[in-house]
This record gives C-alpha cells, structure tokens and sequence, in this order.
C-alpha cells in the first residue's frame, strides 16, 4: 500500500491521476471510487448523484457529480462501458466516501467495453507511491490542500 503522511492508496487499485478516481477488476466488471487524496483535497462531501445501471459512459466522461466542502462538479469515468451496478448506501449517505474510500464508499461498477485498453493509462503498483509524493507536494504549494496538522483526512 502506498502512503504518504495520512494518505494511503492500495497497490491493487489503478489510479485517474487528474481525477483521483480509483478503478478495482472485479472479474469482467470494474469497480470505481474516490481515493483517499481526492476526497481530502475534496472536503466533507454533501451530495452525490450517480447515472443509473443501463447508462453508456466513456471513459473520462461523467458518471455522475459530487457536492463537498471544496468541490462541486463531475465525476469521471475511469473506463467506458455500461454502469452494472450503483452504490445506493452512498446516494443515501455520501459521507462513506470521506471514512471508508475503498470498500463501502464505492460509487459505480461499469461492464467495460475495452478494459485493459482504458486501464492502460491509469497509476498502478509501483509508480503509485512517487505519483502520490508528487501530488501531495504540488497540492500544498498551491494552496488545494490544508496543511498537515489542520486536516481532517482518514
């Protein structure tokens, strides 16, 4: 697992690096959420809204959108197919995302149509870990993230 100070990212995943989305292969469907960095560079998360099982979505298109603390707007696909299944303990408290990013705080599961093609520009494995150092840095210099200390991150 990938940590850097509060932030910890598991190797297993693959990575969005402009969307902090996170992409698990579950057999021949892909499990998406938020990681643990983007939902505390996100703030408390107040509202999500998903697109319904049957949609069509491309990959790096939304799948739906999120009201928190510091950010409103899309969430993007980390691969293109079918939206299979939605995450209605989410809809219902959106505040998973903030304690449990990576089991109950899952947002959709997609069919893909070309799996291993969308996955192919994702962070996996071993370069998560020099990813993450890097985000972290270039998120406190801007300002897009509260100094250590002062968040609230789990």
């Amino acid at each position: 697992m990938a940590q850097v100070k509060e932030f910890h990212l598991p190797d297993d995943l693959y990575y969005d690096r402009k969307e902090h989305v996170w992409a698990r292969l579950e057999g021949k469907g892909v499990r998406a959420g938020l990681d643990a960095f983007g939902v505390c560079a996100a703030g408390t998360v107040a509202y999500v809204k998903l697109s319904p099982v049957g949609r069509q979505v491309q990959k790096g298109r939304a799948f739906g959108s999120m009201e928190a603390g510091k950010y409103v707007g899309p969430l993007k696909a980390p691969v293109g197919g079918t939206i299979a299944a939605v995450n209605q303990e989410v809809l219902a408290n959106p505040g998973l995302l903030n304690v449990d990013h990576y089991e109950q705080g899952w947002l959709v599961v997609i069919s893909p149509v070309s799996q291993m093609e969308d996955i192919a520009d994702l962070v996996h494995g071993p370069d998560v870990l020099p990813w993450l150092e890097a985000e972290v840095v270039e998120y406190e210099q801007k300002g897009m993230l509260k100094k250590e200390g002062e968040r609230r991150c789990k």
